[in-house]
């Protein structure tokens, strides 16, 4: 038996043992026996059955999902991820070819240009020849007019200084014929 002192007081007080406790060690009667724990582990196995069914097979599930949406987005992203860099590409292309034409566009209409300049230059040039011959035809035509109207008047001044002088002996005819050789002449 256990005694316990009480320092103010010099009495002492026994403490009684636990039953089947005869020397103060483990006996062979333990407060664990075979059915507590039979029913203990009964209790344990049920308890993680239902929580596997009702609790832990719910969120696994939900994980496992979780999961596979995560994969099938990473999936998702990296196929956008191609996709993107393909149609990239596509336009990067078709701009460089559309730049391309803008400048054989370009390029063609200042050809064009240049050609229809040159067209136009060539045509007024022509033109230009053609209204310098026909003013140079005018003119010589004009030229010959004046020439032949001033023989006619000098012929007709020299004519009638000459009649003047021969007045009494040529007649009309004789006037004239001698006028048209005097232009003749000339």
């Amino acid at each position: 038996m256990a005694q316990q002192t009480d320092h103010t007081t010099s009495q002492h007080i026994e403490v009684p043992a636990p039953h089947g406790d005869a020397g103060g060690g483990h006996g062979p009667t333990s407060p664990v026996n075979a059915a507590m724990f039979f029913w203990f582990l009964t209790i344990f196995v049920v308890a993680a059955l239902i929580l596997k069914k009702y609790a832990f097979g719910p969120i696994l599930d939900g994980l496992d999902k979780r999961e596979e949406e995560i994969e099938q987005s990473l999936e998702n992203a990296d196929r956008l991820e191609r996709e993107l860099a393909t149609l990239e590409e596509t336009v990067t292309s078709k701009l460089d070819e559309t730049e391309e034409q803008v400048r054989g566009m370009i390029d063609s209409g200042r050809e064009a240009a240049r050609e229809a300049g040159k067209v136009i230059e060539s045509k007024a040039k022509e033109e230009a020849q053609i209204l310098r011959e026909n003013a140079n035809r005018d003119i010589l035509s004009a030229q010959g007019k004046a020439e032949n109207t001033l023989r006619a008047h000098s012929a007709e001044v020299a004519v009638e200084m000459a009649n003047k002088l021969l007045r009494q002996q040529m007649d009309d005819k004789g006037r004239k014929a001698l006028a048209d050789q005097l232009i003749a002449e000339m």
